[in-house]
């Protein structure tokens, strides 16, 4: 009985990994994107602000994909894009590869890749 309840165990935690989404784009500030979205006018006449790059700074995050689509990282994935993106703050146009769940729009991140 023991042995069928830790492979049923087994097989539910690879379910559950079976059905995450890996998202690859653009990382970026979340709160600077969702101001620009806000206050369209004042995206197109500063730069900076239209474009939203993540930076080391950068406290909550999301990423956006090549075809425009924008989505939120949870706040497990903001820590680990913040600690990634503080090990190489040079970094300017940070790409990066979600693993998660989506929720809403909002990624459940399991793990991220940033480069």
């Amino acid at each position: 009985m023991r042995t069928i309840a830790t492979l049923g165990l087994a097989f539910g935690m690879f379910a559950a990994i079976g059905y995450a989404e890996n998202y690859t784009g653009k990382l970026i500030d979340a709160s600077c994107h969702d101001q620009s979205q806000k206050n369209p006018a004042d995206a197109k006449q500063n730069s900076e602000l239209a474009s939203c790059a993540a930076t080391a700074s950068t406290t909550s995050f999301a990423i956006q994909t090549s075809d425009g689509k924008v989505y939120k990282l949870d706040a497990s994935g903001n820590a680990k894009a913040a600690t990634a993106m503080k090990g190489n703050p040079d970094n300017k146009n940070a790409t990066a590869t979600v693993s998660g769940t989506m929720e809403g729009q909002t990624v459940k991140v399991d793990s991220i890749s940033v480069r």
